[in-house]
């Protein structure tokens, strides 16, 4: 006789560790993948479907950086315990369970399993129909809603869920969990803490927007981005008072919406480089048209809040002036309101900065971001922008006036300029002035120009002080 006893403990630790996740105690990558190709046997034998859903906590990395690496993996082990509830789970499936003859056997592979970092998957070996696949989902997202106390601090998680089922959107493993991703991310874009379904559609617009992301990527080194400048207008005065600088990409030919392309570029982390180039290339013309026609007026460039808070920037910002000859309060730098409360720490010290050598500073979108207004008083700012979508209904609701009454009155008490953005018809121009607001800019007076076009334009243009919301050009461009 012998006791074997210790070496079998050994053993089942080492099967234990192979196959499921030291950290949240669930299946591994491993397991998944051979669990999944059992389920997918099965479904192809029985001809019923499967489904494979994967699961990736929304915004985990702020956790993990706000409170740290500890903390991350004891809100890990936490998730992990309520999905293990969302659906059956068996700890242990050995290969003679899985092949047995029973036909039912197959549903004890049903788990969810971690295939690291904050990505989870479930597997559901059989359903009856998508809506079965989405009911679990839902019931995962469903028990995310309980706030989550790691290292003392109140959490709460919400998760993106994307469902792929055998075999309408794959014949393995690969194949389904490709599709699960894509479906994720879809869920992703939508919001978050929500679910989709594979669609073919999703596949075609996931490639578009790797297409897109990689020809992105090029687009500085290809010269395929261009500035486009939209003049300010004094309308009681009768003349130009600046320009805003606003970024577009010409891919093959054709401009690329600001949309689809801004967002994806401060996604990947290219606006930065994207917007150092910008503040060169408005100095740059601006010199261009200082010795052309007299341009004595700023140009402004709307930079992301992420810039403010590098350091190099008032440096890059001088030196680019130096460079082509520009006096620093010739340029303009316009942040959103959303943009500046959500780095103040880091961009408040920077507004100073750079009002100390001179460069003006606008604040975009203002009233769009619920934000205290004290601020207003202690920051260095020039001037606040009215939103477009005040000025949309101007002169069709009272609320939009009011709110472009108090921002007018506001800015006037303070010593601060306004700006009104997105004007657009005569009304809107009128119900402006009325309220004293004399600078603007939109449609009405002309959309974003190429330099060129811009140069054409001010040449042309003529501004009637006596009709202050028309300006007049002697041809259309």
């Amino acid at each position: 006789m012998q006791d074997v006893t210790d070496r079998r403990t050994a053993e089942d630790k080492i099967r234990h560790l192979a196959n499921f996740d030291s950290l949240t105690g669930l299946p591994n990558r491993r397991q998944l993948l051979w669990r999944t190709e059992r389920a997918l046997e099965h479904a192809r034998r029985q001809g019923h479907l499967c489904s494979l859903l994967l699961i990736d906590l929304d915004r985990f990395k702020v956790i993990n950086d706000t409170l740290g690496h500890a903390a991350g993996d004891e809100l890990l082990a936490e998730v992990a315990k309520r999905l293990r509830l969302c659906v059956r789970h068996s700890e242990q499936v050995t290969e003679v369970a899985a092949e047995t003859g029973s036909n039912r056997a197959h549903r004890t592979l049903e788990a969810v399993g971690r295939l690291g970092g904050d990505e989870f998957v479930a597997l559901l070996p059989e359903v009856a129909s998508e809506q079965d696949a989405e009911h679990v989902a839902s019931r995962i997202l469903e028990s995310m809603k309980a706030p989550i106390y790691v290292a003392g601090q109140e959490c709460i998680v919400t998760a993106s869920v994307g469902v792929a089922l055998f075999p309408r959107d794959g014949l393995n493993m690969l194949d389904l969990m490709r599709n699960a991703d894509v479906a994720m991310y879809s869920a992703k874009a939508s919001g978050r803490n929500a679910t989709a379904v594979y669609a073919p559609s999703l596949a075609t617009s996931g490639r578009e927007r790797l297409a897109i992301e990689t020809a992105l990527y090029k687009a500085l080194e290809r010269q395929e981005l261009v500035l486009h400048y939209q003049p300010k207008v004094d309308v009681q005065q009768g003349c130009v008072v600046g320009a805003e600088a606003l970024m577009r990409w010409k891919r093959a030919g054709r401009l690329v919406p600001p949309g689809d392309f801004i967002p994806l570029a401060e996604e990947i982390g290219l606006i930065l480089p994207m917007s150092k180039w910008a503040l060169g290339e408005a100095a740059r013309q601006l010199r261009a048209w200082r010795d052309g026609f007299g341009f004595s007026h700023s140009i402004a460039v709307n930079l992301p809040s992420r810039l403010f808070e590098r350091a190099d920037l008032v440096d890059h910002i001088r030196l680019s002036a130096l460079a082509c000859g520009v006096p620093l309060d010739s340029i303009q730098l316009e942040i959103t309101e959303t943009g500046l409360m959500k780095g103040q720490q880091g961009v408040f010290p920077a507004l100073h900065r750079l009002n100390d050598i001179g460069v003006r500073i606008s604040i975009d979108d203002f009233g769009t971001g619920y934000s205290s207004l004290s601020y207003l008083t202690t920051l260095p700012i020039s001037e606040l922008k009215i939103d477009g979508s005040f000025v949309r209904d101007l002169g069709r609701t009272p609320q939009s006036e009011a709110v472009a009454t108090a921002i007018i009155a506001l800015a006037r008490s303070l010593g601060l300029g306004v700006v009104a953005e997105g004007v657009e018809t005569e009304r809107q121009a009128q119900v402006l002035h009325s309220l004293g607001c004399h600078v603007m800019q939109g449609y009405l007076f002309s959309r974003p120009l190429p330099a060129e076009d811009f140069e054409r334009w001010m040449l042309r243009a003529r501004i009637q002080p006596s009709a202050p919301w028309i300006l007049m050009a002697e041809e259309p461009l």
